[in-house]
């Protein structure tokens, strides 16, 4: 490589690693980065399918012992969130005839859509399967790794996405206001609205204010109890999804539980400390898509960088989900060529 070369790929890097130290990761990607291949078996999927739904995309292959353990995984949830918007897409990536892939989709009684030669533009470039991506209702890539870190945020996606909201309910006299629950932001408006016609005289419309009342603060309260069950493991996260909640519902009980929820952890010095350590992890991640992104290789600063994060994560919370995943990725990074 030539002088000018490698100062090119320099200064590529230490743009990419700005953007990561501000939490940019690089060029978005979407659901409109997919290309689905060829059909092997399941429901065909035409391409505009995918717009405004969840897809869970994962590259799995016929001769992959972990890939075969994940297909019932993603059965189960085909079958449990596919009439909430859920799309489930198996892309095979491995030697072996379409027949070959259909026999075994059979032993193992996927009934989901299944595809060969897929890809994702500006995201292949993982090294092994089973890999999931995780797309949410906007088309935003909510994750990519390993299938069984992916469990929470699928459902979460699914939670959240309009579909979900108030599925499986024709509205006619509070249509308008049915419409307005789709957007996350108006939904605590939307539920204090409902509220107040519960007892309308009119049969119809106090039967859909019900149901709204009650879908909307099963979303609310499910929300609060996942911010508390993830305190322990994701600080950052809980801390981040109590306060969606908080700001969602605000004028409501379930956002006056949050912003209690909220304050108790801001007083907590040590769960702050941990939320930072979070963060952390976050612009590590970011680091390493910009990271894997440079042509000709990772950079040696990228390595050292990720290196001063893990060690640092290691030693503010050793043995923690954060510290195992700040390790596993800096070695990554120092194994790459």
């Amino acid at each position: 490589m030539s002088p000018r070369e490698s100062l090119g790929l320099l200064a590529a890097w230490l743009l990419l690693a700005a953007c990561a130290v501000a939490g940019v990761d690089g060029p978005a990607i979407t659901a409109a980065n997919i290309t689905l291949g060829s059909h092997v078996s399941g429901p065909v999927v035409p391409r505009t399918e995918l717009d405004g739904r969840v897809v869970v995309l994962e590259f799995w292959g016929i001769n992959c012992p972990p890939c075969i353990a994940s297909m019932p995984k993603l059965e189960d949830l085909h079958r449990r969130f596919g009439s909430q918007g859920l799309l489930v897409i198996g892309a095979h990536a491995q030697g072996g005839t379409a027949d070959e892939i259909r026999r075994t989709v059979a032993e193992l009684g996927v009934t989901f859509t299944i595809v060969e030669q897929a890809t994702v533009a500006g995201a292949m470039n993982f090294s092994g399967i089973p890999h999931c991506m995780v797309f949410d209702h906007t088309g935003a890539c909510v994750f990519r790794g390993s299938p069984g870190e992916a469990h929470d945020v699928i459902e979460t996606a699914v939670q959240e996405s309009p579909a979900a909201v108030l599925g499986g309910r024709t509205f006619s006299k509070l249509a308008s206001l049915a419409e307005l629950a789709k957007n996350e932001a108006l939904r605590g408006s939307v539920l204090r609205k409902a509220q107040a016609v519960v007892q309308s005289k009119d049969a119809e419309t106090a039967a859909e204010a019900r149901f709204i009342v009650e879908r909307l603060t099963e979303r609310g309260t499910d929300m609060l109890a996942r911010a508390r069950r993830l305190a322990d493991s994701d600080p950052a996260a809980a801390a981040a999804l109590a306060q969606r909640c908080s700001t969602v519902f605000k004028g409501t009980d379930i956002g006056a539980a949050a912003t209690a929820l909220v304050g108790g952890w801001r007083r907590d010095k040590e769960f702050q400390a941990r939320v930072k350590l979070g963060q952390q992890l976050d612009r590590l991640q970011a680091l390493e898509a910009a990271a894997l992104s440079v042509p000709g290789g990772v950079p040696p600063q990228a390595v050292g960088q990720a290196r001063e994060i893990a060690r640092a994560i290691e030693k503010g919370w050793p043995g923690s989900d954060y510290a195992t995943k700040a390790a596993t990725i800096a070695a990554d990074l120092e194994g790459e060529p």
